[in-house]
């Protein structure tokens, strides 16, 4: 298992050896083998154990296992306790979608590079057919991406089997979620029930049903990713502004690309994106209607435009134009929100350093900044693409993520003409970072 785990990091460039690694580890036989993998593979590894309190008894066994298991093996480990049942009444969640909502927003506060998590062939192939017996788009059917931002899955294509069989060989015991052996459940009635049958039938014709699904698997994530970018493309040739579409071009696509367009379309409005939405949306597209898409946020269509309205930014309530040319190169802002905020501008022309090495993913390629800079608080609409993360986030989502209510107000920004560059916590936006031809660096200092 250990040269597959090794195949599937260098393949999807999952991991790097320079990285920091946190392992989301339940106790469970998935989670143990990852950790110990990684450790054996010689990659720096800490642990996160997540304790729901929802089995009782049997929660604090595993967390008393997870901490037992780290002990021994010299790794670090981080518990916490979250209470799913209350965090999913003031939801209204469902258990598993609530504990998932925890885990996640748990990750990440933790600082480190790559998250890890121990998702196997075995819970892609489920997820694969449980959305087919759902109803599902194309998406559905990739079953559990191995990349999603800085969450990677070293294990996707490792079986539960061959996961077991790695611990044995060591003699290392897991513990056992009790709900697993229960059928009360739609992915165990497909462990338990479906699964065993497909593969006994595909043993029959002398096949592997894993190795036959993973084939398939492959094949659809990359048509998936193929018709992604076909969509991106499409909507940017559309985009009239940041509000309003040409729709001559939305509907010269084919549907398979147009869809897609439209549900970005939905995405960034914080929409509900569901197949009765997107219909809804391109009825409304056909007919000249005028719909809701959420509160306070509606399409409509005039004179072949697709048109968003509604949220309007909120000006940022501190907001300072930046000039360093006619300065000695330092900006000093003493008090915003209660920080002192630095900015300098090095000119690095004639230095041979390495840059990749001596600077970080906060500092900024001055020359890449688009008209006047500006440092503020964040407004409606901020959006940040984080490097190492390769997708586009808005920072509402992404501070829902990580960042504590009391701190959203007052975490610093800075941007230009183009929108955000730089973002407290999160460092620059991929289009402004600082790279191996950099010959003027903007560092920020924030104490």
């Amino acid at each position: 298992m250990l040269e597959k785990v090794k195949s599937t990091i260098s393949k999807y460039d999952l991991l790097s050896s320079s990285e920091s690694v946190l392992v989301g580890l339940s106790g469970g036989a998935d989670s143990v083998a990852l950790l110990l993998c990684l450790k054996e593979l010689g990659y720096s590894v800490s642990a996160m154990h997540i304790n729901h309190n929802l089995r009782g008894g049997e929660s604090d066994r595993d967390e008393q296992f997870c901490i037992d298991l780290c002990s021994r093996f010299d790794i670090s480990l981080i518990v916490k306790s979250v209470d799913v049942k209350a965090f999913c009444h003031e939801n209204k969640l469902g258990l598993e979608e609530a504990a998932r909502e925890l885990r996640y927003k748990a990750f990440a506060e933790i600082q480190a590079d790559k998250i890890c998590t121990a998702h196997t062939l075995s819970d892609s192939v489920e997820t694969m057919l449980i959305n087919l017996t759902r109803g599902t788009a194309l998406k559905g059917l990739c079953g559990v991406p191995y990349k999603r931002e800085n969450i990677v899955r070293p294990l996707i294509e490792c079986t539960r089997e061959e996961v077991e069989n790695f611990l044995s060989k060591r003699n290392i015991y897991y513990v056992t979620d009790s709900t697993n052996n229960s059928d009360d459940y739609t992915r165990n009635k497909i462990r338990h029930l479906v699964i065993p049958k497909l593969v006994e039938i595909t043993n029959e014709q002398n096949g592997s049903l894993y190795k036959n699904i993973s084939k398939t698997l492959n094949s659809i994530t990359q048509d998936e990713d193929y018709l992604n970018i076909e969509a991106e493309k499409l909507l940017k040739n559309a985009q009239i502004d940041e509000n309003s579409y040409n729709l001559d071009i939305m509907n010269s696509a084919h549907k398979a690309i147009s869809n897609r367009a439209f549900i970005m379309i939905l995405k960034k409005c914080d929409a509900e994106v569901s197949f009765s939405k997107l219909e809804d949306l391109k009825s409304a597209c056909k007919d000249g209607r005028k719909i809701n898409l959420k509160k306070n946020v509606y399409a409509s269509v005039k004179s072949g435009k697709l048109i968003i309205t509604g949220e309007r930014k909120k000006p940022a309530a501190y907001s300072k134009e930046i000039n360093l040319e006619n300065s000695d190169g330092v900006g000093i802002f003493e008090d915003f929100f209660g920080k002192k905020v630095k900015i300098t501008l090095i000119d690095r022309t004639g230095n041979a350093g390495n840059i990749n090495n001596m600077f970080t993913k906060k500092d900024i390629d001055y020359d890449k900044i688009k008209g006047e800079i500006f440092l503020r608080n964040r407004i409606g609409g901020d959006k940040i693409k984080i490097h190492e993360r390769g997708l586009t986030k808005t920072l509402k989502k992404l501070f829902n993520e990580s960042v504590p209510i009391e701190e959203r107000e007052r975490t610093v920004i800075l941007s230009d003409e183009n929108g955000v560059v730089y973002v407290e916590g999160f460092g620059a936006d991929e289009r402004v970072l600082a790279d191996e031809n950099t010959k003027r660096i903007l560092s920020v200092e924030i104490s």
